[in-house]
């Protein structure tokens, strides 16, 4: 029966105060009634002592039964100061019935004098124990029975009565004061209990706050829930005092049922029983999730009531499903990650196995998906792969899986597909994404996939199985031009093991020098006469014979060993150029450098060293590189700035194929653009084909670039590009390719138009 929540520091001091006296009333009654009975029994039995004692016993009977109805009152906490009027009422009642004896049964025997005065001065002292509870009570008690008994001895005014007056005197002023005494302290102490208390209760609200708990206690008797002060903040309510329907109104529909069964698990069981619920908020259309237990507890007084613990667990489920999230989605496009799409996967063979149905695989990869990022930035290809997942699943199935497996490689899973002709027009839908060109920010990108298909059970009954199959058919498109779609054939698994053989047979080359250089002449128009050479690597493989580069640069890139083949090529090339220059053949030597090379982090040491080690001059080593190495302008720059520092020469290989084209002219750090034969062999007669070149040769030559067109086949072509002012050939018209022992005599050749073949 303690005061309510809010009620003020006074307000649950005089609840306390009420509490203790009440509690007090029926010691205090029973002795009262003792010492009334053993005046009764000892003095004269007069109508007056039948008053007297009548009055005594009335008075104590209805202070008794005031004590019964205050505890039985629920409210008395909130009616303090009603119960406090009462309980001053009755005991100065008593108080007045007690001092009226010294008047109604004084005796004229000394001896009983002594015993009444005795009494009463008992009666007063008692008021110590049930009434220093509060601090004017007892004090008006005392007072009251010492002026009854003072006036009364005074009157009598014998020389008996007077000594007793005086020693009575001394005795109330002891009592008074340690009645003002003992009352002080014990409001102190109570003022200390409730600090306290007050602190300890500060303490739980700020912990709970913490840790978002809160608690509510029902006697399962009437339809009021008392909730904790945190609790009915966490759940929007004003008052601390709410009803059920009050509760079940702020619960999701879905889970009224599973909460209301909670909570007869809890009335019945007799254990803890839990329960996890969702609530749609007090003006808020936001889910908070909450975890309950409930079980049955007695309180004080040893009454059965339900009491439940509530936890605000929203931020752990919304920090729970980020982790399932991150664990089994892809973060930047919402499809499922590799870890999740091979547990889908085995998923899904174990229920076609079961339902003896058949599925496809579809393996995508977005081709020149590195150029993208290299050309516009993460940014723009970050977008460009949302934009293609968005696409995916609009196209798919409900039933079917998409999966982002990491950079820019997808699948797909088709589930239950009648046959093959159903994946081919699933796939066939997804490839439709190519059709249309994607504009992001100020970029266009055109999309392009190559994609592999393999069906289950026909092309593997495993995940592994399955995804090697659809892998081998996506790099079987690779292989034959890209962007388009081929199911899974026997025929690839032999493809798939030469592409291994060969992997394994680069290492091979470099360790038994199988590698050659060959080496393409370039013309000098003003003279021609040879001006230098490009070398290209060959691979003369024992049983297979000269392999071109076009069949094993490709492979040297994936497997990683493109920058020990490029080290290679390198120190051969400017040992055959020292070579040369000994024999007095003043040549130009470029050597064609791959972008990861390029930018590896000792490829600058590697040049210098290389070219103080066969004592080359300024300019006589020129590396070729292409326009995608361009697309980071820092790095390029900083690379190519310490290069020709130390007489190292720049080229751009196929220029005007790439991605900067004409508009960055003006910034590249090189000495030699190198136009592309695919523009050469329009010449002369495609008009495109003569404006682009003429473009571009007029900027070259007036940015101060040496221009070098490739390709040229046909004396109509040269003559052309003689027209033009291009001041170096490299083409088939003059010569293929030869070895190092055939260009001393290319050296001394001059050739004419009349006599070029």
């Amino acid at each position: 029966m303690g005061p309510s929540v809010g009620s003020s520091k006074q307000d649950i001091v005089q609840a306390n105060q009420n509490e203790n006296l009440y509690n007090a009333v029926k010691f205090s009654a029973l002795g009262s009634i003792v010492a009334a009975y053993v005046l009764f029994s000892t003095f004269e039995v007069t109508t007056y002592s039948y008053l007297v004692c009548g009055c005594l016993y009335a008075v104590y009977t209805l202070r008794w039964l005031d004590s019964l109805r205050f505890k039985r009152d629920p409210l008395a906490s909130q009616r303090a100061a009603y119960w406090r009027r009462r309980f001053t009422i009755g005991a100065l009642s008593a108080a007045l019935v007690w001092s009226s004896t010294m008047w109604l049964m004084y005796p004229a025997d000394p001896g009983y004098q002594c015993l009444l005065v005795l009494t009463l001065t008992g009666v007063a002292g008692g008021s110590l124990a049930s009434l220093s509870y509060d601090r004017k009570i007892p004090l008006l008690f005392q007072v009251i029975i010492f002026v009854s008994v003072e006036l009364r001895l005074l009157i009598a005014g014998d020389p008996f009565s007077l000594n007793i007056a005086y020693f009575s005197i001394f005795i109330f002023i002891f009592l008074v004061s340690c009645s003002k005494e003992v009352s002080a302290n014990f409001q102190q102490l109570l003022r200390l209990r409730l600090d306290s208390e007050e602190h300890n209760k500060s303490l739980i609200r700020t912990a709970e706050q913490i840790a978002r708990v809160g608690y509510w206690q029902w006697d399962m008797h009437s339809d009021s829930i008392e909730l904790s002060e945190n609790l009915a903040r966490m759940w929007g309510f004003e008052s601390n005092t709410i009803t059920l329907s009050q509760w079940m109104s702020i619960v999701h529909p879905d889970d009224i049922t599973r909460l209301e069964q909670e909570l007869d698990c809890g009335r019945n069981a007799g254990s803890e029983c839990a329960v996890e619920f969702r609530l749609i908020g007090v003006g808020s259309s936001s889910h908070r999730v909450m975890n309950q237990i409930t079980r049955m507890v007695n309180n004080t007084d040893g009454v059965s009531m339900l009491l439940g613990t509530v936890q605000d667990i929203t931020n752990i489920k919304t920090a729970e499903q980020k982790i399932y999230r991150m664990a089994y989605y892809d973060e930047l496009t919402g499809l499922s990650n590799r870890a999740h799409f091979h547990e889908q996967l085995k998923t899904q063979i174990a229920l076609a196995t079961r339902l003896k149905q058949n599925f496809a695989v579809v393996y995508v990869d977005l081709d020149d998906f590195k150029g993208v990022n290299d050309s516009y930035g993460h940014e723009i290809g970050d977008s460009y792969l949302r934009i293609f997942s968005e696409y995916v699943r609009s196209t798919v199935r409900a039933s079917d899986i998409a999966a982002r497996l990491g950079g820019d490689e997808f699948c797909i899973v088709l589930h239950d597909v009648a046959d093959k002709s159903e994946a081919a027009r699933i796939t066939e839908h997804c490839m439709k994404f190519g059709l249309n060109t994607l504009e992001i920010g100020n970029h266009r990108i055109q999309p392009k996939m190559s994609v592999g298909v393999s069906l289950f059970p026909e092309d593997g009954i495993t995940e592994d199985e399955l995804l090697k199959s659809a892998d081998m058919a996506m790099y079987s498109v690779k292989q034959n031009g890209k962007h388009g779609y081929r199911f899974f054939e026997s025929s690839m698994v032999s493809e798939a093991a030469d592409r291994v053989m060969l992997e394994a047979s680069l290492r091979v080359a470099i360790d038994s020098d199988q590698f050659e250089l060959w080496y393409q002449p370039k013309v000098d128009l003003d003279t021609y006469q040879l001006a230098g050479v490009e070398a290209l690597i060959r691979w003369r493989h024992p049983e297979r014979g000269l392999i071109p580069p076009d069949l094993f640069i490709a492979t040297a890139e994936r497997v990683g060993m493109i920058n020990e083949i490029g080290d290679w090529v390198l120190e051969t090339a400017c040992r055959q150029l020292q070579e040369w220059h000994a024999d007095g053949l003043e040549l130009q030597m470029a050597v064609n450098i791959s972008g990861a090379h390029f930018v590896e982090e000792n490829f600058i040491d590697t040049v210098v060293s290389t070219v103080d080690k066969y004592n080359l001059e300024h300019g006589d080593l020129e590396l070729e590189i292409t326009e995608s190495m361009t697309r980071d302008p820092e790095q390029h720059s900083r690379i190519c700035q310490r290069l020709r520092q130390v007489g190292v020469h720049i080229a751009i290989d196929d220029f005007g194929t790439g991605y900067s084209s004409l508009s960055v002219l003006d910034k590249l750090e090189v000495d030699t653009l190198k136009i592309d034969r695919s523009f050469i062999t329009g010449l002369p007669d495609d008009e495109s084909s003569k404006i682009l070149v003429q473009a571009i040769m007029e900027l070259s030559l007036g940015f101060g670039y040496a221009v070098v067109a490739e390709g040229v086949e046909t004396e109509a072509q040269l003559r052309h590009l003689e027209e033009l002012g291009c001041p170096y050939i490299q083409g088939y018209y003059f010569s293929k390719p030869v070895t190092a022992d055939l260009i001393p005599s290319l050296v001394k050749q001059q050739w004419h138009l009349d006599k070029a073949a």
